[in-house]
């Protein structure tokens, strides 16, 4: 029988770290008779796992016919228009390995938030360009990682010549991912940890305690000229998201927001 690790290398186009992070989610939450809509199914490995754990799912995806389930059907969708589900009908949407790919990410970020139920909660999993090795990356190339340079025009990606996306020419990071999803009607809740980042931890050792000391910094700053205390509240929150040691130190950021 094949381990766990051996079966999420044969998904294709589908990040382990993600993959792994969805496992540990459903080992600790029960998700039983909830509604989830997974608006980029892929293959359906995701979904199916949902599926098994109880829930009712419907999965989209801009290609279809590459869904693999028994037990599921895949309806196409198109990420950059209104989307074709109703209002307030998910408990738990997912938006796994897409963001980057998509240009209006705030309008996407509004339309997830619509379908969701008051308290729905958004999962979206990520290149994590927020990292220490991420942010040094973008000093030398502008990219997430500095062996490679930001996907590009000539880059078109896809399953097979026939299934085709563009690549990751969208990547943001988690603190403009979190203001996009604050102005969608989201509240960041937790990002959760997948696998340390050993280049983000060297980076680390040299230049942790100054990026904490100048985060600090700046938040007392700022929030000495806030208007009021919500305003102090968002400043304390990207300061804690900007130091956060998951966010900082592991390759793929697993992030979820609730709808408010």
């Amino acid at each position: 029988m094949s381990t766990l690790k051996e079966q999420i290398k044969l998904v294709p186009h589908s990040k382990g770290n993600a993959l792994t992070f969805i496992h540990q989610y459903l080992a600790q939450n029960d998700v039983r008779q909830k509604t989830v809509i997974d608006v980029s199914a892929g293959s359906g490995y995701v979904a199916n796992l949902w599926h098994k754990a109880g829930a009712t799912v419907r999965a989209f995806d801009m290609h279809p016919d590459i869904l693999r389930s028994d037990a599921l059907t895949c309806s196409p969708i198109d990420l950059t228009k209104p989307l074709p589900i109703a209002s307030n009908s998910a408990d738990y949407v997912l938006l796994m390995e897409t963001i980057e790919h998509i240009p209006d990410q705030t309008s996407l970020l509004k339309e997830l938030t619509r379908i969701l139920k008051p308290n729905g909660l958004l999962i979206i999993t990520k290149p994590n360009n927020s990292s220490m090795s991420g942010r040094m990356a973008n000093v030398w190339v502008e990219a997430e990682r500095s062996d490679m340079f930001l996907s590009n025009e000539a880059e078109v990606i896809g399953y097979d010549d026939q299934h085709l996306y563009n690549g990751r020419v969208y990547l943001c990071n988690v603190q403009r991912l979190r203001t996009m999803a604050s102005l969608a009607g989201l509240r960041y809740r937790a990002v959760y940890a997948n696998q340390l980042s050993v280049s983000s931890l060297v980076w680390f050792v040299f230049f942790g305690a100054y990026l904490y000391l100048r985060s600090f910094l700046t938040f007392k700053k700022m929030a000495k000229h806030a208007h009021n205390d919500r305003e102090k509240e968002v400043l304390r929150e990207q300061h804690q998201l900007n130091t956060h040691p998951t966010v900082l130190l592991h390759k793929h950021l697993c992030i979820v927001f609730s709808k408010l």
